[in-house]
C-alpha cells in the first residue's frame, strides 16, 4: 500500500490477527505516524460488522483522550472501504516481547524502574475509566532511551469480543487474569494482574504459568500457584515475594486494588534495597566472621586442655614408676603442676563478644571507611547496651556517611538520566535525594530542569491535541482542557460558532514558546492560523491568524488552560 486515507506509508512494521502495521508520513504537518489497520470483515459480517465497528470507534476515541508520557498517542481514527485504521505516535524501538526474546537479563533495579513507569501509566488509564484488557510484553515498546509505552488502549476489548465471537483466539491467555481466562466480567484488577505476570517474568525470565497446550496455561492460571521467586532465581532481594503474590492473587478482592498501590510498594522498595540490601550482605559477613573466630578460639582452648591433659598424665606416669638409678624421693616431680594453665585466663579477657571488643570493632571498622559494617556493628552494641554513648555516636556518623555515599550515587545517576533525555527517571532520583536531605541544592536544580521538561512535552501534547479538536469539532476534547469556568464557557460558544457555521477546518500550529513561572504555572504563546470553509457561500476564510497566548496551572497531576488570550 502507498497510502492510507492522506497518509504515505513508508514501511510496514508487522502483522497481527486482523491487519497490518505501517510507518507512515503526515503530509500536513510532516509527521511520522505508526497506523494499524484491522480487517473486521474477516471475523463478523453485515450488521454485526458494523455494530462492532462502531464500538471499536467509540473505544479508540476514548483511548485518544489518553495524554500520559508512557502511553502511544492515538492521533486519529478512519475507514478505507473495508478497512478501518488507527493513526498513532511512531516510536522508535522494539516491543518488551523482543527484548525478552533476545535474552537479555533485566536486573532488579532496571525492573523496578521499568514496572514503575507502566504502573503510572495504567493508574492514570484506569483514573480515565479506560481499561486495557490485554496487558503482555507485545504491548509494550520500548524506545532507544529505555522509555516503556503501553500501546493499544480500547482496541483489546473490541479484537478479544470480535475474535470470541468467531471462536478464534487471540495468541495465547499466558498473561489474562482468573477471571478473563473464564469470561467473567473484569475490572482494573485485571490489568494488575497481568502486569504481575509481566513482572515475574522479568525477574526470573520465566512465564509463572507455562504449558504445552492452551487448557494447561488456564488451568494453572485458575488453580496453581506459580513456583517461589526464591527457587527460580537465587539471591532475589527482599520484599519481590510478598509484591508478586498480591498482584498474582486469585480472587481481584485479594490483589492490588489500584496501580497506585503496586507503585507504592515498588518505590518501598526501590529504598529498602538502595538503603539496605549491602547491609544484609554485610551482616552475613560479619555472622559468618564470628562464627569462624568462635571456631578458632574453641580449636586454641581443646588445645590448650588437650596439652595441659598429656602433660597432667605424663606427670602421673612418672611418679607412679619406680626410680631405676636413685632411692633418693622424687621431690622435684611435685613441682610439676598443670592445675592452672595461663590459657584459658588470657582467652576470656579476649572474648570477641564483650562490648569493649565490639566497641573497638565499630571504630576500626569507620576509619576503614566501611560505614555500612560501622552501622551494623553499632546496632549490635546498642541492642545489648541501649545508653551506650560510643556507639550511638558512630551510629550516627556511619548513618550521614551512608547518605552522602547514596547521595552521591542518586546525583550521578539523575544527571546522567537527564542529559539522555530520561526526564523521569531523573526526576525520581532527585525526589530520592531530597527525602534524605531536603536541602540539596544541586537536587533540587536538577528536580526543576526534570519536572519542566516532562511538563514542556505535556502541554505541547495538549496544544497538539486542542488543534486536533478543532479540525474534527471535538468539543468535549476542547473543554476537557480547561481549568476555568469563565473561559470553559466562553470556549464552548466560540466552538459551537465555528462549528455550526464552518467546515472543513484547518488549524495550523507553530513556534510554540513555553515560559515557566514556576514548576505548577506557565505562559505559552504560539503563532495560530484557523481557516474554514463558510457554509453558505463554499469558501475557505481565514478566521484567525496571529499570536495566542495561553496562561495554565498545573491542578493535581494534570496541566490546565486557566486564561485565553
Amino acid at each position: 500500500m502507498k497510502k492510507i486515507g492522506k497518509y504515505s506509508v513508508v514501511e510496514e512494521l508487522g502483522k497481527g490477527a486482523m491487519g497490518v502495521v505501517y510507518k507512515a508520513l503526515d503530509p500536513d504537518i510532516n509527521r511520522e505516524v505508526a497506523i494499524k489497520t484491522i480487517r473486521f470483515d474477516l471475523v463478523s459480517e453485515g450488521t454485526e460488522n458494523e455494530e462492532v465497528l462502531k464500538r471499536f470507534i467509540k473505544e479508540a476515541q476514548s483511548a485518544g483522550k489518553l495524554t500520559h508520557p508512557n502511553i502511544i498517542t492515538i492521533y486519529d481514527v478512519g475507514r478505507e472501504k473495508d478497512m478501518t485504521y488507527i493513526v498513532m505516535q511512531y516510536v522508535e524501538g522494539q516491543s518488551l516481547q523482543k527484548t525478552i526474546t533476545s535474552g537479555k537479563k533485566f536486573t532488579t533495579q532496571e525492573v523496578t524502574q521499568l514496572m514503575s513507569q507502566l504502573c503510572d501509566a495504567l493508574d492514570y488509564a484506569h483514573q480515565n475509566g479506560i481499561i486495557h484488557r490485554d496487558i503482555k510484553p507485545g504491548n509494550i515498546l520500548i524506545d532507544r532511551e529505555g522509555m516503556p509505552y503501553l500501546v493499544d488502549f480500547g482496541i483489546a476489548r473490541i479484537e478479544t469480543s470480535t475474535l470470541t465471537q468467531s471462536g478464534t483466539i487471540l495468541g495465547t491467555p499466558s498473561y489474562m487474569s482468573p477471571e478473563q481466562v473464564m469470561g467473567k466480567k473484569i475490572d482494573s484488577r485485571s490489568d494488575i494482574f497481568s502486569l504481575g505476570i509481566i513482572l515475574y517474568e522479568l525477574l526470573t525470565g520465566k512465564k509463572p504459568f507455562d504449558g504445552e497446550s492452551i487448557t494447561t496455561i488456564i488451568y494453572k492460571i485458575v488453580n496453581e500457584e506459580p513456583t517461589p521467586l526464591v527457587k527460580v532465581r537465587k539471591n532475589m532481594p527482599p520484599g519481590f515475594e510478598h509484591l508478586i503474590e498480591k498482584a498474582l492473587a486469585k480472587d481481584p478482592q485479594d490483589r492490588y486494588q489500584a496501580c497506585a498501590e503496586l507503585n507504592a510498594d515498588l518505590h518501598e522498595l526501590i529504598q529498602l534495597t538502595d538503603k539496605t540490601l549491602t547491609l544484609k550482605t554485610s551482616k552475613e559477613a560479619i555472622a559468618t566472621s564470628k562464627r569462624k573466630k568462635r571456631r578458632t578460639w574453641g580449636i586454641i582452648l581443646a588445645a590448650s586442655l588437650g596439652g595441659i591433659a598429656i602433660l597432667a598424665g605424663g606427670g602421673y606416669l612418672y611418679l607412679t614408676q619406680k626410680p631405676k638409678e636413685t632411692s633418693a624421693p622424687p621431690v622435684e616431680i611435685k613441682e610439676v603442676k598443670a592445675e592452672e594453665p595461663p590459657g584459658p585466663t588470657q582467652l576470656e579477657v579476649a572474648d570477641p563478644d564483650s562490648i569493649d571488643v565490639k566497641i573497638k570493632k565499630v571504630i576500626e571498622s569507620f576509619e576503614n571507611k566501611d560505614f555500612t559494617q560501622t552501622l551494623q556493628l553499632a546496632k549490635e552494641v546498642i541492642s545489648e547496651q541501649a545508653e551506650n554513648i560510643t556507639a550511638k555516636e558512630y551510629l550516627e556518623k556511619a548513618e550521614i556517611k551512608l547518605n552522602e555515599e547514596l547521595i552521591a550515587n542518586f546525583l550521578a545517576s539523575g544527571i546522567s538520566s537527564y542529559k539522555t533525555g530520561k526526564f523521569r527517571e531523573s526526576l525520581k532520583a532527585m525526589e530520592k535525594i531530597l527525602n534524605l536531605d531536603k536541602e540539596h541544592k544541586e537536587a533540587k536544580e536538577y528536580l526543576y530542569l526534570a519536572d519542566t521538561a516532562i511538563s514542556r512535552r505535556e502541554i505541547r501534547q495538549i496544544i497538539e491535541r486542542q488543534r486536533k479538536a478543532e479540525e474534527e469539532k471535538d468539543l468535549l476534547t476542547l473543554l476537557n482542557d480547561i481549568g476555568s469556568s469563565i473561559l470553559s464557557n466562553q470556549r464552548r460558544a466560540d466552538a459551537m460558532l465555528l462549528f455550526n457555521y464552518y467546515d472543513d477546518i484547518k488549524s495550523l500550529v507553530s513556534n510554540i514558546s513555553i515560559k515557566f513561572k514556576n514548576r505548577n504555572q506557565v505562559e505559552v504563546s504560539f503563532s495560530h492560523m484557523l481557516t474554514a470553509i463558510y457554509k453558505k457561500t463554499g469558501l475557505r476564510r481565514v478566521l484567525f491568524e496571529g499570536v495566542k497566548t495561553w496562561t495554565m496551572k498545573r491542578q493535581g497531576k494534570i496541566w490546565k488552560i486557566i486564561n485565553n488570550k
